[in-house]
């Protein structure tokens, strides 16, 4: 089992791998510091098949991260994890297609039987995540993984060129998921785009 963390706590994520590698047989640990790390290596989640992300970080948070490598997630079951937990995160959360979110407070073994669960398609949520995600408001839309890519990237600033480049699709794939974002959102332009987002609570 290849698994990828990324996470700027290094002494938890230190932990976490020598926890996982340890209780886990075969199983393999990369680690990223930040998701600017992840994100200029072009083919890190090559071989991957868990994607471990803690939410909280600077510059990039887990959930942007998320929303920029878009497709590429298809084929990985991705946990989130933090230690400050609220409902504004777990609103966003349910707009991705993650497979389950653990506590940093939690205890080891629960780290590795939701390890374990995740990569048998059981989903696995700490209560904290579930208790909030049961108050939170019914999702008025959901985007898809490329639509969401998009918009973390043009809340990044970047031309069309620049997503193209970035997700390694063609600029005539990038206006149209545009074109169907704008459609989605019912906004004329990305400035309107962006600010419809925000108060949805997309981004």
């Amino acid at each position: 089992m290849n698994i990828v963390i990324v996470d700027d706590h290094l002494l938890f994520a230190d932990a976490l791998a020598l926890t996982l590698a340890a209780r886990i047989p075969g199983c393999k640990v990369t680690q990223y510091g930040a998701p600017q790390q992840l994100l200029a290596v072009g083919d890190a989640l090559a071989s991957a098949e868990l994607l471990i992300v803690d939410v909280a970080m600077p510059e990039l948070d887990g959930l942007s991260l998320l929303r920029i490598l878009g497709s590429a997630l298809k084929r990985l079951r991705v946990i989130l994890c933090s230690g400050a937990l609220d409902a504004a995160t777990v609103e966003k959360a349910q707009y991705l297609d993650i497979d389950g979110f653990v506590d940093k407070g939690e205890a080891v073994e629960t780290f590795v039987a939701a390890v374990s669960g995740v990569m048998a398609g059981q989903p696995f949520f700490s209560d904290s995540y579930r208790l909030l995600a049961e108050q939170a408001a019914p999702l008025p839309l959901k985007l898809s993984r490329q639509q969401a890519a998009i918009l973390a990237l043009l809340q990044q600033g970047q031309s069309n060129k620049e997503i193209a480049r970035s997700l390694d699709v063609s600029l005539n794939t990038v206006k149209t998921h545009m074109r169907l974002l704008f459609d989605k959102l019912d906004v004329p332009n990305r400035t309107a785009c962006l600010e419809k987002a925000r108060s949805l609570g997309l981004i």
